[in-house]
């Protein structure tokens, strides 16, 4: 009798540990720039974390897509967004640093990701105000033109008496490669004993008795299984209302996905080919560029052909429309109106640039619809959720609400979500204000908001 209460007792045992194993300690939804920066920078504070993508490892659609993101750091004193981008920057270093160890040569380079460029920035002389408190205190080099004299003599561009030039040169900020970014970062994971498990699409996140079960169905395969963990990180992107819905129902009336439209330009060749070598310098050393006006227009070099010839990215921030179906949004195609708006915004953009290209020298060679997730003051979360209706569950992070302004500063994300998901400290001033700003205490805020 007692050898079988000996053997019944260690099979408990068994089981016990068989099921504490298959337990993960922290899972990151979603593979995109946000989640990948997370599970990276948990990799680096040596954590055993999980990545699931519902994509293969060749990233195809998302709001990260492509090969160039604008990468920018001017802004006012204590300006959070610039600190997280210069924070970004560092942490990537570190990450190019990491996967460089113990290799034969520098397989890995800053240059594969950023390409430094100076940014140009397009005001109205109505927004005066906001200029010079952009400028007062600037620590970061630029140049200035307030009238169209000085934006003629110093950037060779032609512009109107109500229009200001200030062009940012920092090392750095420019562009920076989405698909590279993200392509190293799982790299770093990896080589760092964790796992990214691709083609794996989360249906479903609960939480019971402290561990949240995660159902999953293999894209793939089709095959469906659930998972538990200790703790997770959504980031899942425009997906993230659906995704924590059982958890974190607020979210879904915090966060608006919204469609937005990129299109893809060429200049015709036989025109571009006409331009002289001191035009084609001009054109390029002016992207990328964001003229602030109601719509803000973007634009940027998204890569070159192989006769060296521009492709360029459009897209207007504030260009937004709904969502029928998430799934689809991203096969959606751009209408006649969209691409006109591409063609003319950017053919006014280089006729300041005095540039003889009209919107009929320019080419769409292709686009595609992303999806902007806005927040109601256009600041991204990255905070815990509520365990009840006032206390914080320190086992959950959401990061989203990335309203066009993530790719610059998403290794930055990702250290505040890994920092609040191990409750690590950092009283450094501008740490804490980006924390409160992108934080808990706004959540709870935004909540009673829309309780009213």
């Amino acid at each position: 009798m007692r050898n079988l209460i000996l053997i019944s007792v260690i099979a408990l045992n068994l089981i016990s540990c068989q099921n504490s194993d298959n337990i993960e300690d922290i899972v990151v939804i979603g593979g995109g720039l946000m989640g990948s920066s997370t599970a990276w920078e948990l990799s680096k504070y040596g954590q055993n974390v999980l990545l699931l993508e519902q994509q293969d490892s060749i990233y195809t659609f998302g709001s990260s897509f492509g090969e160039a993101r604008i990468s920018r750091s001017l802004g006012p004193k204590e300006d959070i967004f610039s600190f997280l981008q210069q924070t970004s920057v560092k942490e990537t270093k570190y990450l190019i640093d990491f996967l460089n160890k113990g290799e034969l040569q520098e397989l890995h380079s800053m240059q594969d990701i950023y390409t430094t460029a100076p940014v140009t920035y397009i005001y109205t002389q109505s927004q005066l105000n906001e200029v010079e408190n952009l400028l007062t205190g600037q620590l970061d080099k630029y140049e200035y033109a307030s009238t169209k004299e000085e934006a003629d003599e110093k950037f060779g561009m032609k512009i109107s008496d109500t229009t200001m030039v200030i062009r940012e040169y920092k090392k750095y900020t420019g562009t920076l490669n989405p698909k590279v970014l993200i392509k190293k970062l799982h790299l770093g994971i990896i080589k760092s004993g964790n796992r990214v498990n691709y083609n794996q699409k989360v249906t479903s996140l609960k939480k019971e008795d402290g561990i949240y079960k995660i159902k999953i169905i293999d894209n793939k395969t089709g095959t469906i299984k659930t998972i538990l963990s200790k703790k997770v990180v959504a980031a899942a992107g425009p997906y993230n209302g659906i995704l924590v819905k059982d958890i974190a129902p607020y979210f879904s009336h915090l966060i608006s996905p919204k469609r937005l439209f990129l299109s893809f330009l060429k200049i015709k060749s036989d025109k571009y080919d006409m331009l002289t070598s001191e035009q084609k310098n001009r054109l390029i050393s002016s992207y990328p560029v964001a003229y602030l006006n109601s719509e803000i227009f973007y634009s940027m070099i998204e890569k070159f052909d192989s006769n060296q010839r521009p492709l360029l990215k459009v897209g207007g921030h504030f260009l937004r429309t709904e969502i029928k179906e998430l799934d689809e949004v991203w096969a959606m195609q751009l209408t006649e109106q969209e691409i006109q708006w591409s063609k003319e915004n950017t053919a006014d953009y280089l006729d300041k640039l005095d540039l003889p290209i009209k919107s009929s020298d320019l080419e769409f060679d292709k686009g595609y619809s992303c999806v902007y997730s806005l927040t109601k003051s256009e600041i991204p979360y990255v905070t815990h959720g509520l365990k009840n209706i006032t206390d914080i569950d320190s086992s959950f992070v959401l990061v989203g609400g990335m309203s066009g302004i993530g790719a610059k500063g998403s290794l930055a994300y990702g250290l505040f979500a890994a920092d609040l998901i191990l409750d690590n400290k950092n009283d450094s001033f501008m740490y804490q204000k980006a924390k409160t700003a992108l934080g808990f205490q706004r959540l709870m805020e935004d909540i009673q908001d829309i309780e009213k």
